[in-house]
Order: structure tokens, then sequence, then C-alpha cells
């Protein structure tokens, strides 16, 4: 394994463990309503926007043709996206948040078909085992386990996942143009001007006084690692390898979050956690056009039948 291919692993399982974290550590500011969520998120994007300004200079000019992209990946890659997620995992367990937003590459998937692309029989099984798991997790929701969960908790996460996606598919050609560091000086910026009508008025009745250490702990992690570190890390590990290497990370988060939610004591595992969890990682596997191992040893022509090409 050479250098920099070790670093981007390393790299990787750091954001894995942030965005594992930060399940947990959000509701700690969350749950007793310390910061309310629109509030939290307009902070969490001035953090990000001056952050990323302070380390990467001052944003350079967008040429005007692109604008209505970079406005639309604004809005559904930043601003609605924190805004849905945020909102949901007030209303939601951290473990259900986790499991349901592993569905954003079936997501992709599916975007990816609307615009044209072909799947074959495998990744539509993958989609459909994905889904089935993620609506399991938001049955669950009407179950009073005491988790914390709700129905619109959940749905606003999945909603959250879906906007991501959108994001996901128009980013690259910005990111290819511009560079990922001075994408997300704009990302940021604009979405803080999306979001000042929603969180401006929630982040002045903020009481700052009575929040204990522990909530500046958790709110420093949320503003430096969550909002910054985690994207810088991300992109400076795309330098090192590749998306699919990047991508693959994404089965570590709900290991990670439910491992955090029940030691902190935020969240319980269960056996629809077990089996939903299941579900959505193989379908997420399986979307990616990937068959498991050893299937096409015992089973010789399997992959040629359902992989064959498209015309």
């Amino acid at each position: 394994m050479s250098k920099h291919y070790l670093k981007a692993h390393l790299l990787l399982m750091a954001v894995a463990w942030i965005y594992g974290a930060n399940y947990s550590i959000a509701k700690i500011i969350l749950d007793p309503g310390l910061i309310a969520a629109n509030g939290f998120i307009l902070l969490r994007l001035l953090a990000g926007a001056l952050l990323f300004i302070l380390f990467f200079g001052l944003p350079k000019k967008v040429e005007r043709s692109d604008w209505q992209a970079l406005l639309f990946c604004a809005f559904t890659g930043v601003f609605a996206n924190q805004l849905l997620f945020f909102n949901g995992l007030a209303l939601t367990s951290p473990i259900h948040a986790s499991l349901i937003m592993i569905c954003t590459p079936i997501i992709v998937m599916l975007i990816r078909v609307v615009q044209g692309q072909t799947m074959n029989a495998i990744q539509w099984a993958g989609c459909f085992l994905g889904f089935g798991g993620a609506y399991l997790v938001i049955r669950s929701s009407y179950q009073t386990d005491g988790s914390g969960a709700s129905l619109s908790g959940d749905l606003m996460v999945l909603l959250n996942a879906l906007f991501f996606g959108l994001f996901l598919s128009k980013a690259p050609a910005l990111i290819s143009k511009y560079g990922s560091f001075e994408l997300m000086k704009w990302l940021f910026l604009t979405a803080v001007l999306m979001c000042l009508p929603f969180g401006f008025t929630q982040l002045l009745h903020v009481r700052w006084e009575i929040m204990e250490e522990v909530h500046w702990l958790s709110l420093g992690f949320v503003l430096l690692c969550t909002t910054f570190l985690a994207y810088a890390f991300n992109a400076k590990a795309l330098e090192y390898s590749h998306p699919g290497l990047v991508s693959n990370y994404i089965y570590l988060q709900p290991l990670i979050a439910a491992f955090i939610a029940v030691m902190l004591k935020k969240d319980h595992l269960s056996s629809w956690h077990l089996y939903s969890g299941l579900m959505i990682m193989t379908g997420v596997y399986l979307a990616g056009g990937k068959l498991p191992v050893g299937l096409e040893k015992y089973f010789p022509g399997v992959k040629k039948i359902l992989f064959r090409e498209q015309e």
C-alpha cells in the first residue's frame, strides 16, 4: 500500500468517526433545546464559511454561467441538507438517522437513472433491498420503544438524503472547475444568506450563560470537526485516492454511530436496527454493481447474466 493510499485511509477513518459521533454529540445540544435547530444550522454555516476563508483565503470570482449550478448546490447540499438533517435529528434517534443516511448512494443511483443511465438487475435489487431496510427503520418509529425516534424525524432525514443525492449529481462539475475548497467557500457563504430568515431569530434567543462545559465542548465539536475538518479531510482523501474508496467508508458510519450512541446512552440497539441495517448496507453494496464474494465461483455465468452490457 502506497503512502498516499495509507493517508487516504487514515483521513477517511477520521471522517467516519467524526460523522458517526456527530449523531449523538449534536443531540447533547439539541435535546435540551439550548439552541433551536435552525439557529444551530445558521451558527454552523457561519462557522464553516469563516473557517474555510480563514484557512484557504477569500473566495475567487465565479463565472456568471456557473451561478445557477452553484445556487442549486448551495441549496441542496448545504442549506436544505442541514435544515432537514438537524431538524430531523432533533426529532429522531442517532441510530435511526445514521441508518437512513446510508441510503444516499442508492438515491444517487436512482437520480442517474432519471438522467438517462441504465441499471442492471442486481442494482435494482439492491435499491429495493436498501429502501426496504429504510422502510423498516421508519416503520419502527411507530413503536414506543423509548428510543426517541419519530416518523416525522425519520422522514426529514430521508428527505435530507434525497437533497444530498441531488447535490452529488451536480457538484463534481463545479469541483473539477474551481476545486473542492473554493467551492466550499461559496456554498457556505451562499447558504448563510439562505438560512438567515430561518435561524437569525433563534440564534438571538440562545441563552449562552446557562450552557455547561459539556455543551460548549459539543458545540465546538460540531462547528470545528463536523463542519470543517470532515469536509477538508474528505477533499484531501480524494486527492490521494478515488471516489470509490471514499464511498466505501459510508458503511462504517452507522456502526460507529450505534457504538457511540449506546456508550453515551443516547440510544439503544434493537432487532429492528440490526435487521434493517443489514438490509440497507447489503442494498447499497449491490446497488453499486457488486456481487457477493464467491457467487461467480459457485454459479458460473451469473455475472454475465446480471451485469449484461447495456446497449
